[in-house]
């Protein structure tokens, strides 16, 4: 793996997919291949065991980052589909209150 942030993306970080046949899904970002490419999960169709590898430019990235997660995943942990998913459906949650604004 290579460093725990690159280009201003950090381990944790919500994303959302701009490219390919999952354009619109959001997800997590759960590692770093290269300074292109990212790891990401959703914890359903993309479990943390079988991430996706996605082009960075491919990706709309939000500002929110999961800091349990990430400090998981920054100490060389592994991190469960559940909170994974659970973090997203948060984010999710608190945008249809009106709590953030995801723009």
């Amino acid at each position: 793996m290579v460093d725990s942030s690159v280009a201003g993306l950090r381990l944790g970080q919500k994303v959302t997919s701009l490219q390919g046949r999952d354009r619109g899904r959001t997800y997590l970002i759960t590692g770093f291949l290269n300074e292109y490419y990212v790891l990401v999960a959703d914890g359903v169709n993309r479990t943390a065991q079988h991430p996706k590898k996605k082009n960075r430019r491919h990706l709309s990235v939000s500002p929110f980052v999961d800091e349990e997660i990430e400090a998981k995943l920054s100490a060389g942990g592994r991190v469960t589909d559940e909170e994974i998913a659970s973090a997203i459906r948060r984010w999710e949650e608190k945008a249809e209150e009106g709590e953030i604004s995801l723009g």
